[in-house]
Formats: C-alpha cells, structure tokens, sequence
C-alpha cells in the first residue's frame, strides 16, 4: 500500500484528520467533536446514501420485515433452545420490536457498505475495523435503541462486520483493540420508587391501561367494555407467515450469517428472562389494549406474549404523529399493525400497510379543543430529533438531510425580519445519545432566540403562533386546539403516503405548509400582526378541517360513546 493512501473512518474522526486525506462514513463521525471541524460538513467527502430514493427505501424496509420474520425462529432456537416449541405468536411479540431494529441496522447498514464499496472500491484506503469479538450488555430494548442503533461504538462494530463480506481488494484493514460497551448501572430504587412501579405495574395489568391524554375513569370504563369474549375472526397477522421470505418472494441473499449481529446484540432484560414452560389455549378469546410502554419494558411485553399465546387478541392505539402520513415505516408494521386492531386518530389507510385500522376521536385531542389563548407576544418554533444515524429504516431523514435540516432552521431564522427574530422561541427535541446539537447550535448564530423548557402544552397555548419544521404531533395537537400556525419541511427528506401527500396540498394551497424555510418565514412577517385572522379566514379553516378529519378527529361533545360501542364489539 502507498505510504499516501487515504483513510476511510467508520467511527469517530481521529484528531489529525484533514478533508485531503480522510473519507467519512457518515456525519456521525463528527459527533462530539464538531468543535474541532467547525466546516465538517461541507469539507469532508460523506459516503454515499442509498436510501434517498423513496423506492429502494420501500424495498429496504420490506427486505428489513422479511429478515426479521425469517429470523425469528431460529433465533429463539439459538437463545431460548429450551423454550422454543413456545407458540409463535408468543415469540413474535415478546422479541417484538427489538428483533425488527437489529434486523433494520442490519439492512440499512448493509445498504451503505454496498454504495460505498461501490464507490470507493477502487481506491487505496486504509480503514480501522473493530474485531468479531468486542462484546456488547445493554440492558434492555431502549439501551440497545439509543446505545446500540444509536451508537457510535455499536455502529463501529456493525460496519467493520458487513464490510469483511464486501472487502476490496485494493484497501487496507487495521483492526483495532476489543472493546466492550455496558450499560451503565443504576442505583436500586427508593421505596417511593418501588411504589411507583408496583402501581404501574398494576394499572399495566388493565384490559384498557390508561393512554396518555385519558382519565383514569376512562381507563375503568374502557376496560370494563373488554371483559366480553371477542366476537368475529381473530385479525392479528402472523409476522411469520405474512413477511417471512416464503410468503413476499423476497430473497436477502445476505453473503453473511446475521444470527452473530442479533446475540450481540441481545438486551439482558430477554437474556435473563425467565419463560413459561407452556401455554394452554383458551376457547373464550378476549381482546385487551397494550400501552405503548410496550417497546421498553420486557416484562409488560411478556405479559402480552403470554396473552397471546394462550389465543387471546391485542389492540393498539396511536400516540403521536407519522401514523397514517409516513410513506415508509416497518417498526409500527411489526410491533402494532399486526394485532387484532389498531385505533387511529382518524385516518383509514397508512400506504400498503396491512392493519385493522379503527378512527377513533383521541381524548387528549379532545381536551385540547378550544385551549389556545394567544394571550403571549412569541412566535414558537418547534424542532424534532436530529439523530446522526440513520437507524428508523423509514421515511425520515438520512443523516446528511438531518444536517441540511438543522441549517433549514437558520434559514428560516435568516428569512425573518430582524426586528421579529427576537420573539421566536425554540423548542429543541429531547436530548438523546447520537444525536446533533440542536438549542446550542441555534442559538449561537441567533444569541436572541430563547429556548422553550419545560411542559410544551402551556408554550403552545400562549404563543401568538406557532411554527412546526417537520410532520410531528405538535401539528396535530396544535389543529385540535386551534392554534395558527406555519409549517415548512421539505418533502424530499419526508416522503408521505399519497393520500397524505393530498392532505400537505391541501395546507400548502392554504398557505399553511411551505416546501422550504424562506417563504415559511415570509408567511410568518405577513400573519403575525393578527394571526387568528388569518386563521379564521374560510380557505384556510376549510384546509385545516379537512387535514384534521384524517390526521386529528375530534367531536362535538364526549369521545367516550365512540370508544365504548367499538371496545364492546373488538
């Protein structure tokens, strides 16, 4: 190899680093360190992205469902060998959602190897790989989401594996010391602790646990309509038998054996979970609804795993936003889709998306109806997560688009009167592992620009108007409580199921959505000096209604009618 061989980095970028002699993998290289490559983004050479087009992300997804389906089984026989002849169904939701993210990282990562080997191929580059055997302890579902999907030592890890099934020739390995990532270690619960869980615990337990938004008398209420045997044909999917290679014609030909990348990346809440040692059926099925708490804790999830391996049936409802609009999304598919219902907040339809798809009116939209006061003199700029890696496999944006995302809020800020951008608050995304500087960012080009802390409900109800830059629940919370606003995202980086597309057209002839942050900006000048107004004005309330009646149903009066009748007759 030429002493003057470029490198390619995989992981986090050496201090020596210069654009003349260093690929990146990805913009996750420069997490933590942007400091010291304040230019990174537009002087360092990215690998490519091969997920920008909507249909090879379509095909990626449904390669990511078809691995997960046909991994299933031999993966309980490989980590559970004593409890595999457990039914099916109990497997598909206990491993559920955590087997479907290893099984997207998987293709998603594979995706890139193959785009920058195609690329780069040629090249003489040295690259640093981790070897086969670091070792990895996450704790549970989420510590594998936020530390594993979402970090830097994992990812690492998981590229330097698909890589050695795709090696060029012309390039030169370095393979770097073991390493080992665990969680860290938490200190034992208080007594209150303890009570807390043990209520939780408890109201978990409920056919119906209280949702987000709901009452705890509806929580009664609505489990009280569940205690009949379920009427009708069971309309759970079998995840098996409906994407499982057998059934879609979908062939992964993955020229490596993945089973290594999932023990690996095992949580130890299913490691050290103990199993039944059987399941007896039951001939009186019933149908009870699963509180999204379900991704994050295993022994909920084995409860329903339980549920539904003795034949009974699980319901889903929605909680924030995208269900319904995004073009492309596996997660939901394979955790909560594939059950015997799932209540939306009014739409019918998510795409092909197969589901038993119930619109209901959602009580936390419910009580937001009529909350907005305008009562402050801020304009309420709300932003979502800018993860560095691309590990949702769905219509959201790559890493690369995240970056031009964030710099669409300076645009945005930048599109304003100066004299306006001092009453814009920000509302920066939570902070996460492996995700970009949002509030600091902002504020360090825009020093005048406070940042929103703290319950957003209240922001929301003050603010004069409210200005959203992506598709999230905010939108939705915002249409049920009446609140002007002003949207701007750009499609591309978005992609939306038709009928959703239909609905954004709908707010763009409105003027209410904008495809880029500059003429949002000029829009937002123009209304402020009386939003409401505008807001009133009959085009705009005709395209906000008709967006809220698919994506954010409310009523006149209770929503709790609606509820009983349907939860009696699931």
């Amino acid at each position: 190899m030429p002493d003057n061989a470029r490198r390619l980095v995989l992981g986090l970028m050496p201090e020596d680093a210069t654009p003349d002699d260093v690929l990146a993998a990805g913009p996750w290289c420069f997490l933590g360190v942007e400091d010291r490559f304040p230019d990174f983004e537009s002087t360092f050479t990215f690998a490519p992205e091969p997920l920008r087009d909507p249909c090879r992300l379509d095909a990626a997804e449904a390669a990511a469902k078809t691995l997960y389906a046909d991994i299933l089984e031999p993966l309980t026989a490989t980590c559970f060998p004593e409890h595999a002849n457990l039914p099916g169904a109990y497997w598909e939701t206990l491993l559920a959602p955590w087997a479907f993210d290893v099984s997207r990282q998987i293709v998603e990562r594979w995706e890139r190897i193959k785009a920058m080997t195609a690329l780069w191929g040629d090249l003489p580059l040295t690259v640093a790989t981790l070897p086969e055997d670091c070792t990895f302890a996450f704790a549970d579902e989420q510590s594998f989401t936020l530390h594993g999907a979402m970090g830097l030592v994992f990812n690492h890890w998981l590229l330097s594996r698909l890589l050695l099934a795709r090696w060029p020739k012309a390039w030169q390995a370095e393979t770097l010391p073991k390493t080992s990532w665990r969680s860290p270690t938490h200190p034992p619960a208080s007594a209150l602790g303890t009570l807390r869980q043990k209520l939780r615990d408890r109201l978990l337990s409920l056919p119906f646990p209280r949702l987000k938004g709901m009452t705890m008398s509806q929580a009664l209420r609505y489990s009280l309509a569940l205690l009949h045997p379920s009427p009708g044909e069971d309309r759970s999917l079998s995840i098996r038998r409906t994407f499982g290679s057998q059934a879609t014609g979908i062939a992964l030909d993955l020229p490596f054996d993945p089973m290594p990348i999932y023990v690996a990346a095992l949580p130890l809440s299913l490691r050290n979970l103990s199993h039944p040692r059987r399941l007896d059926g039951t001939s009186a099925p019933r149908t009870r609804v699963a509180n999204i708490l379900s991704y994050e804790d295993t022994g909920y999830r084995q409860r329903l795993a339980v549920w539904r391996g003795r034949g009974h049936r699980l319901a889903y409802v929605q909680h924030g936003s995208n269900y319904g609009q995004t073009r492309t999304t596996g997660l939901c598919q394979a955790v909560e889709y594939c059950h015997h219902a799932f209540v939306t907040w009014g739409w019918r339809r998510h795409g092909k998306s197969l589901g038993n798809f119930i619109p209901l009116p959602y009580p936390r939209l419910q009580r937001l109806v009529g909350t907005w006061k305008g009562d402050g003199d801020h304009v309420l700029l709300v932003g979502t997560e800018m993860s560095a890696f691309p590990y949702r496999l769905d219509s959201y944006p790559t890493p690369l688009q995240i970056l031009d995302y964030r710099r669409d809020k300076a645009r945005f800020m930048e599109g304003l009167p100066e004299a306006l951008r001092p009453r814009v608050r920000y509302r920066p995304y939570f902070d996460v592992p492996g995700a970009f500087p949002d509030g600091p960012w902002l504020r360090a080009r825009f020093p005048g620009v406070a940042l929103c802390t703290g319950p957003i409900t209240p922001a929301m109800s003050s603010c004069r108007l409210l200005v959203v830059d992506h598709p999230g629940t905010t939108i939705l919370e915002g249409l049920a409580a009446g609140i002007p606003m002003v949207l701007f995202w750009r499609p591309e980086s978005w992609f939306m199921t038709p009928e959703a597309s239909d609905m954004l057209d709908c707010l763009r002839d409105a003027g209410i959505w904008y495809a880029h942050p500059g003429p949002a900006a000029r829009k937002v000048a123009e209304v402020l000096p009386d939003p409401a107004a505008w807001w009133n004005d009959a085009a705009v309330r005709k395209a906000r209604a008709t967006y809220a009646a698919m994506y954010a149903l409310t009523v006149a009066g209770s929503e709790d009618e609606s509820w009983l009748r349907t939860l009696k007759a699931l």
